[in-house]
């Protein structure tokens, strides 16, 4: 595990993630971190898919497989 400080953050921003992760019921530490191995997951499928070659002949697009992975995310 590696740690992480952060700096300037803005009072608005802190205060959102101060109040969300009491919502989860999670320090703000784990509650951050949480969100950013999300966005790192993300990342890495971005740079998946920006790397992926198109299907010939198949009449799917990147831009098709890319919503119907945003669809069945959305609906679980």
């Amino acid at each position: 595990m590696k740690r992480m400080n952060l700096r300037d953050v803005p009072e608005d921003v802190y205060d959102a993630l101060v109040a969300a992760a009491e919502d989860n019921r999670q320090s703000l530490s784990s509650f951050v971190v949480d969100r950013l191995v999300e966005v790192a997951r993300a990342v890495r499928v971005a740079e998946y898919v920006s790397t992926y070659p198109v299907p010939r002949e198949t009449g799917v697009t990147a831009e098709d497989a890319v919503a119907a992975v945003r669809e069945v995310r959305e609906a679980s």
